[in-house]
Formats: C-alpha cells, sequence, structure tokens
C-alpha cells in the first residue's frame, strides 16, 4: 500500500466516505457490511493469524463506514450491538464445539498411547 493510500484510508476513517463530496454506493447499514466490523469486534479480524483463524470475513470491511457508524450512532442507536454479540455468542459456541472435538481426539489419542507404552513397558519387564 503506498503513502497516498494510507494517507487515504486515515482521511476515510476519520471523516467517513463522504469527505470529498462524493457519495458512495454502499452505506454503513447495508446489509453486505459487517456490523461486527463497525463495533471493531469481527472475530475474522480479530482471530487472523492465530490458531482459530476464520479466513477473510465475507461482508465489507471498511474503516470510513465505521466513521460514518460512529457519527450516525451519535445521533440515534442502531443496534447494532445486539447482531454483534449475537454474531460472537455463535462463534464462541462454535470454538468451544471444535474445542471439545479436540479434547476427545486428544484423550483417544492419549489413551492409545497409553496402552502402547504399557505394552512395551511389560514386554521389558519380562526379558529382565
Amino acid at each position: 500500500m503506498s503513502a497516498a493510500d494510507q494517507m487515504r484510508a486515515m482521511l476515510d476513517q476519520l471523516m467517513g466516505t463522504a469527505r470529498n463530496g462524493e457519495t458512495n454506493s454502499v452505506k454503513y447499514n447495508d446489509p453486505k457490511v459487517c456490523k461486527s466490523f463497525l463495533l471493531a469486534c469481527c472475530p475474522h479480524e480479530i482471530l487472523a493469524a492465530t490458531r482459530m483463524d476464520m479466513g477473510e470475513c465475507p461482508k465489507k470491511h471498511d474503516l470510513a463506514l465505521r466513521a460514518d457508524y460512529e457519527a450516525a450512532q451519535k445521533q440515534k442507536d442502531h443496534f447494532y450491538d445486539v447482531d454483534a454479540c449475537d454474531h460472537l455468542t455463535a462463534f464462541v459456541a462454535d470454538c468451544d464445539r471444535k474445542t471439545e472435538q479436540s479434547k476427545k481426539k486428544l484423550a483417544e489419542t492419549q489413551e492409545a498411547l497409553s496402552d502402547e507404552v504399557t505394552g512395551k513397558a511389560n514386554s521389558v519387564h519380562d526379558l529382565a
């Protein structure tokens, strides 16, 4: 990203999408926009490059739209926090499910290894 692009992104973040007088076809309340991102809590972004990385968010992330949302939020509550909470709750439930599956798989693996080690230890004792 060039310096000009970085400056443009910073201005969009601070002043919103209509900073130059042009109108953007996508508004912050469009269903294609990630409501969790507008609240700075999208799990796709937070957990990037971790074990729970989910890949890119299928919805639009734009700092200018976040600035527009924050300006509109000061005038009227849009209750996006409720939608974001539902999204995060579903994500946490999915993570818990994956963790439980991993724990079960680990327990099975440890049992198999424990049985194998016990068998080898008994054969060593028989030889002695």
